[in-house]
């Protein structure tokens, strides 16, 4: 049977679907982070002194609602993996030398870290060592052991190795590097030092609302080197029977002139 519903009746409806249509979260694949990088491929010549790249996104507001809550943007960069042994050094009987030694497996060449704020204001341990955000959360697989002594002895070498790179400027955390434009728009400059390895990277965005993490972007960097550099570079992969034989050929040429050259003076 029907009924006739009074105005006040239908307009409670309306509001009532209207609030619910709100509050409803959007599908999982809904857009809420869009980024992007100023330079994805970067150059490597013989006058490179390093690099600095742009990072650049909007966060997209579902609703009214949402707006509201506060939200942080982390930025990651990572390089190519690599395999570093670190040694320790210890005065025996007058003479520094090598005393224990520590090898890690699938560190990451280059790590630089962009944020809001500071990272534990942003997220929690768990979801900050779930994600490998910040130098501390990193894992480090171990290879080979020499004199160690647990895990508080592989510690000190691992954070011996993030001092190093740190010194290098391959390690970089940056809170605060992560600046909003406004109430949507935010940029992160990351900079890559001279000595930055040559290979695929990942910049990695992670949005967190109210320190939960709600969507993350991934952007590829590759960095590569160019002109005469890359043609070596090329040869030492491809043919590194070639490159020895001209390299030692070169070598021989130069000492002959060096000695012709002396020998007339």
């Amino acid at each position: 049977m029907w009924h006739r519903l009074s105005f006040h009746q239908l307009a409670f409806r309306f509001f009532a679907g209207l609030c619910l249509a709100l509050l409803l979260p959007k599908p999982a694949d809904a857009q809420q982070l869009v980024t992007d990088i100023s330079d994805p491929l970067i150059k490597v010549e013989s006058t490179f002194t390093g690099a600095e790249i742009l990072l650049f996104g909007a966060v997209e507001a579902e609703n009214m609602f949402v707006r509201a809550l506060a939200k942080d943007v982390v930025v990651v960069v990572r390089g190519p993996s690599e395999d570093i042994t670190a040694r320790r050094k210890e005065n025996i009987a007058g003479i520094w030398m090598n005393y224990g030694s520590q090898t890690f497996k699938d560190v990451p060449s280059y790590y630089a870290v962009a944020s809001t704020r500071n990272l534990r204001a942003i997220a929690t341990p768990e979801v900050l060592q779930r994600y490998q955000i910040g130098f501390e959360n990193l894992k480090f697989a171990p290879g080979k052991n020499e004199n160690l002594n647990g895990e508080a002895e592989l510690d000190k070498f691992k954070k011996a190795v993030i001092k190093l790179k740190k010194k290098d400027k391959l390690f970089v955390e940056s809170s605060g590097g992560v600046r909003f434009l406004g109430n949507t728009l935010f940029r992160a400059s990351i900079a890559l030092p001279a000595i930055v390895t040559v290979g695929n990277y990942s910049a990695d965005v992670y949005l967190f609302r109210d320190s939960k993490l709600v969507h993350v972007q991934n952007s590829p960097l590759y960095i590569t080197k160019s002109g005469f550099e890359r043609f070596i570079f090329q040869m030492a992969q491809d043919t590194p029977t070639t490159y020895g034989m001209i390299a030692v050929i070169i070598a021989l040429f130069c000492g002959w002139l060096a000695a012709v050259v002396f020998r007339k003076s």
